[in-house]
């Protein structure tokens, strides 16, 4: 298995957040409901986001690394968890849907390493395909599971997805297993017992 290398050749795509994509090496994404976030908390979070990014240019040492997710990423997955919004993903038969997207092109275009379906928000960690687009999939993923949602009569959030989505590209073993494991215990820590989906490949 492949890992980050800060200094290997990044892809990089932009919506309203930046996203990197490096050969066939694992990636942990993040998507979430559209109201899953108030947007005060939204704005404020982005606005902090923004300065500490125009204070540190990337690529980031892993020190820089590691304090960008604790005062970010880490603050963000506190606010998901809280529950916020519709929740529609706490729906089996709309969380059955997201779920078959997921697995629509696993072994074809991508390789899932294990995901977690939470009431409000999805992280999934993956590996593409060499030739395979990071925005293409997510978007495919968002998209289609919003169409047939939709369709089906089972949610009126509309937009059904927040836009954007986070990534993180897999550093190293020792992050690949913090972040299984992050994604395994994430109910627990969203103190859920039900209304959740959760897999791992064997």
């Amino acid at each position: 298995m492949k890992f980050f290398n800060p200094r290997g050749d990044i892809e990089k795509t932009e919506h309203k957040l930046p996203h990197w994509q490096q050969g066939e090496v694992p990636v942990f994404v993040t998507f979430r409901l559209a109201d899953s976030l108030p947007q005060v908390l939204l704005n404020a979070y982005l606005a902090e986001r923004e300065r500490f990014l125009l204070n540190h240019p990337e690529p980031w040492d892993e020190i820089t690394e590691v304090c960008f997710h604790g005062l970010f990423a880490d603050r963000l997955d506190e606010a998901l968890d809280a529950g916020h919004g519709s929740c529609a993903l706490r729906q089996p038969d709309i969380a059955e849907i997201v779920q078959g997207r997921l697995h629509h092109f696993d072994g074809e275009r991508y390789q899932l390493q294990s995901y977690v379906i939470m009431p409000n928000h999805v992280h999934v960690l993956f590996t593409l395909d060499d030739a395979v687009s990071l925005p293409g999939i997510v978007q495919g993923w968002k998209g289609v599971s919003s169409r047939l949602i939709h369709k089906a009569g089972l949610s009126a959030l509309d937009p059904f997805w927040q836009p954007d989505y986070f990534d993180r590209l897999i550093r190293s073993p020792d992050h690949l297993k913090t972040v299984k494991a992050y994604i395994r215990d994430n109910p627990l820590k969203a103190s859920l017992k039900t209304g959740y989906v959760l897999w791992e490949r064997s």
